[in-house]
Formats: structure tokens, C-alpha cells, sequence
């Protein structure tokens, strides 16, 4: 597949609102075309499911930020790397999205801890010369470690403060499929869940909520999700349990050029 050799590989599947990328930091530019495309309305839920949180508050304080406007002035400010004040990497993506308003809530589906993760007085102290104060107040967070406690909190109806009267965006990195282990030499490697495991937790996620867009990130690499052919084979699953035929995705750009069509 192309984007075994192409960081910068991404494809929209426009009538079922899924964007799917190699890396991560092309999510928040996916958010922004949902939301020029009229699919999602401003200040949107994020539903976050990865192995990691992404949750790097620089994302916010990119020069540029807040006044690029479309895909070409975005797509300058974000790199296929850990990001930081100079750019929209893999791990700040998130509160790039919070400060352009395309994302306001975030649930965090994930079994990493990072402290200072819902301390909105260290937000406001670092942010305060790029956000106002009023806006850093809007950002609530909630972090649950795996989608099985995600689908109880829904079950009983825990997440409608979330949920209601928001734009819904699942965004997921196939990662999340992946564990931690040891080979015999004592290295660190990650190995796929089982596949009838991860056919669950698609199944889950699809069926959960109706989705005013998905972004899904493929993060292929070793140290991620154990390689490129992990990411291919957790691919194909995704594209299955979603329904997606690969054959209908086409370069994010359709969206600006012809979004009549859609």
C-alpha cells in the first residue's frame, strides 16, 4: 500500500466522514475540513482511543495557529513527528484542535497517565499569552483506560454530558491494539491483541454513537504498533467491521476543491 512509503499519506472516504492518515498530527486538520465540510459544528466531543493520550499542551501555542485558515495553510504548520511550539506533531494535535474551537470536550480512551492532564489553573498559567482565560475554562477532559469501561459509562447513560448537543468525532490510532511486551533478549516490543479482541472493540466503537466524523491514524511504526504489517493487518479489520471499501478513498484536497459533490 502507498502509505508504507509516504508519511504524508491520507485518504477521506467522504459519504461515510472518515479520514484515515499514516500519522497522527493530520487529525486536526481532518477536524477542521469536517467542520468547513458543515459535518461537524464548532467545539465538537472528541472521543480520543489510543495506547497513548496526545495530550501535549504546546500544540495550543504554534505560531500561526489560530489564523491558518484551509487545508495548504494547516498543512504548513503540522509535521509526521513529536510535535512542538514550532509545529502540529503526532502528540499535541489535540489542544491544536481545542484552540482553533474545532473540538472543546475530549474523552480519552486510554491506559496512559500523564500528570497535569485535567489541571485547567497549570493550563491557564502556561497558555496564557495564546489563549484567553475564558476559553482555557471551556476545556473539559475525561480519561477512561479501555473501551469495555467506555461502553459502561455509556450504558448507563454517564456520558450525556459529553454527548449531548455536540458534534461527535471518533478518533482513533490503531495502536490502541497493541501491547507492550518483552522478546526472550529482554527488548521492548508490541504485539497485536487478538484479532477477535480487536473485531470487538471496532464493533463497539462503530455501533456506539452515530459519528459526525472519524479521523483514524495508521502509527506503523516498531515502537507504535509493532510495524507496518501490524498497521496493515488492523487496517483491513478496521476497513471491514466500518464497512469502508479502500478502493472508494480519495486525496483530502477533493474536499476543498469539489465539496459541492458532498
Amino acid at each position: 500500500m502507498a502509505w508504507r512509503e509516504d508519511d504524508n499519506w491520507k485518504l477521506v472516504f467522504p459519504k461515510q466522514k472518515i479520514f484515515l492518515m499514516k500519522h497522527h498530527n493530520w487529525a486536526f486538520v481532518a477536524w477542521d475540513l469536517a467542520r468547513d465540510m458543515g459535518w461537524i459544528q464548532d467545539n465538537a466531543t472528541l472521543i480520543h482511543v489510543d495506547q497513548h493520550l496526545d495530550a501535549a499542551i504546546d500544540g495550543a501555542m504554534v505560531s500561526g495557529l489560530l489564523k491558518a485558515d484551509g487545508l495548504n495553510e494547516l498543512t504548513l504548520l503540522t509535521e509526521c513527528s513529536l510535535g512542538n511550539e514550532e509545529f502540529v506533531g503526532i502528540d499535541n494535535f489535540i489542544w491544536a484542535g481545542f484552540a482553533r474551537e474545532t473540538i472543546q470536550k475530549i474523552v480519552y480512551v486510554s491506559p496512559e497517565e500523564q500528570d497535569g492532564l485535567f489541571d485547567q489553573e497549570e493550563h491557564i498559567l502556561y497558555l496564557k499569552k495564546h489563549l484567553s482565560k475564558e476559553r482555557i475554562e471551556q476545556h473539559t477532559a475525561i480519561q477512561f483506560d479501555s473501551i469495555e469501561v467506555l461502553e459502561i459509562v455509556n450504558r448507563g447513560n454517564l456520558m450525556n454530558f459529553y454527548i449531548e448537543n455536540h458534534s461527535l468525532i471518533l478518533d482513533l490510532d490503531l495502536d490502541f491494539f497493541a501491547y507492550q511486551s518483552e522478546t526472550e533478549s529482554g527488548h521492548t516490543c508490541y504485539i497485536l491483541k487478538d484479532k477477535k479482541e480487536i473485531r470487538r472493540n471496532l464493533r463497539t466503537l462503530r455501533e456506539m454513537y452515530t459519528w459526525d466524523a472519524i479521523t483514524v491514524a495508521l502509527s506503523p511504526e516498531e515502537w507504535y504498533i509493532g510495524g507496518s504489517d501490524n498497521a496493515e493487518h488492523v487496517l483491513k479489520l478496521f476497513l471491514e467491521e466500518f464497512q469502508v471499501d479502500f478502493s472508494e478513498g480519495k486525496d483530502w484536497s477533493v474536499l476543498v476543491e469539489n465539496n459541492e459533490l458532498f
